[in-house]
């Protein structure tokens, strides 16, 4: 609201003579807009008194009271000029003054015509997917409850002024429960009926890739592809959102995927235990691991490059954990060259990201011991003694996917490189 500083000159001058010394100086004054109509709210009442109370200020402070009292009609009439100019949609039906010390100004006022019913709060989030939409909302619950008290009952042609006022209150909101977002907020006339358009957009850097892998160690990924496909929809709905809201929610978002996973029959079904982990970014990396505490089961199989014999075979291992940190199980490979099978019988021990294993094999009687060592996710360090040979194998693995790992070896006398099929 603009004042119009020449009409204060002007009415200051045709109502009071200049002074020299006040005998009773005003020092404070409290303004106060009373809507008779009753339906304008607190907070469009507050503005408005703030805005009269500028008006009031420049009147009153530091003139003599007894004066102002003497002129009280001369000032309410002033005052009722001043507010219709200011309070486009209402008029001020009364004006009544208190002087004194600290004066009080109560400003009656009323609606031009009709009031706002029912606004409509069209509520939307810019650039991102709508279930996250949903998401950000719930994070600002009382925002249309706020914004539908503040304008219901002002009158309809307030709308511009207003607009200030609710723009100033999403601000608030928004800052405090979503700081990496900013509100744009207009007010609009549509069909009769008053509209508060919100639009909440992301500002800073955004999530533009999404890294995304599911898989397990526990069980055959290949039984998790239905899962695979339907939770990579689930992690791109994060596609938009800020780097920097990522990051202060992440915990929130990874129990979110986790609640979900926990309802999914796969894991029901095989009592399986689902980890999630976000790494904040613009390249946003979503990791879900498959665990269990009850078993281990795996299916490999190996394609060796640059090696004279045995070169494609596979393995089954069928683990049952009997700790945390213990397994006893059971394995058979096939040797495809000369269709060779040989089973063993092991136990495997766990500590950190290391592994001791022993395996009993059968039908050649000669034992295999085994050190894992996890450099990374992707990373693996392994060392085994054969003793039916008396042989020792060093090798590397690196794992591209959860369907496919490569490993370099060095077997005996022999490198050679080694491609592995995980189901």
């Amino acid at each position: 609201m603009k004042l119009n500083k020449i009409l204060f000159c002007a009415a200051m001058t045709s109502i009071l003579p200049l002074q020299h010394a006040f005998s009773a100086p005003v020092n404070s004054v409290e303004v106060q807009v009373i809507d008779t109509n009753g339906g304008t709210s607190q907070l469009l009442l507050q503005k408005m008194s703030g805005s009269m109370q500028v008006v009031a200020d420049q009147l009153f402070i530091d003139k003599d009271a007894e004066k102002i009292a003497a002129a009280g009609d001369d000032y309410a009439r002033l005052l009722t000029e001043i507010g219709d100019r200011v309070f486009t949609g209402y008029e001020l039906t009364d004006v009544k003054l208190a002087v004194g010390e600290t004066t009080q100004v109560k400003l009656y006022a009323r609606p031009w015509n009709k009031v706002i019913e029912k606004p409509l709060i069209d509520l939307q989030f810019s650039g991102v997917e709508p279930q996250t939409a949903a998401l950000l909302e719930r994070s600002i619950p009382a925002l249309h409850a706020q914004l539908e008290q503040a304008i219901s009952g002002a009158s309809v042609d307030a709308g511009d002024w207003a607009g200030g006022v609710l723009r100033k209150l999403v601000r608030s909101e928004v800052q405090a429960q979503l700081p990496e977002f900013k509100p744009a907020v207009d007010v609009l006339q549509e069909d009769g009926r008053t509209v508060v358009q919100v639009v909440i957009y992301p500002v800073g850097q955004l999530v533009r890739n999404i890294r995304y892998e599911l898989r397990s160690e526990a069980i055959p990924n290949v039984l998790l592809m239905k899962l695979k496909y339907k939770y990579a929809g689930e992690c791109d709905k994060l596609r938009g959102l800020p780097v920097a809201y990522v990051q202060r929610h992440r915990q929130e978002l990874e129990q979110q995927l986790l609640e979900k996973l926990m309802t999914e029959p796969e894991v029901k079904n095989y009592q399986l235990r689902p980890e999630v982990k976000i790494t904040p970014g613009a390249d946003l990396g979503v990791n879900i691991m498959i665990e269990s505490d009850d078993y281990k089961i795996w299916f490999e199989g190996y394609g060796d490059i640059g090696r004279n014999k045995e070169n494609l075979s596979g393995k089954a291992h069928l683990g049952k954990m009997i700790s945390p940190r213990d397994e006893i199980f059971g394995e058979a490979e096939v040797i495809l060259d000369d269709v060779q099978w040989r089973f063993g019988t092991g136990y495997t021990h766990y500590w950190g990201k290391s592994g001791w294993s022993y395996v009993r094999r059968i039908p050649t009687g000669d034992n295999n011991y085994r050190l894992e060592y996890s450099l990374s996710p992707k990373w693996r360090l392994r060392a085994e003694h054969f003793s039916g040979d008396n042989r020792n194998e060093f090798a590397v693995r690196y794992r591209i996917h959860e369907f496919l790992s490569a490993e370099y070896v060095y077997g005996g006398s022999e490198f050679y490189l080694r491609l592995i099929g995980n189901l």
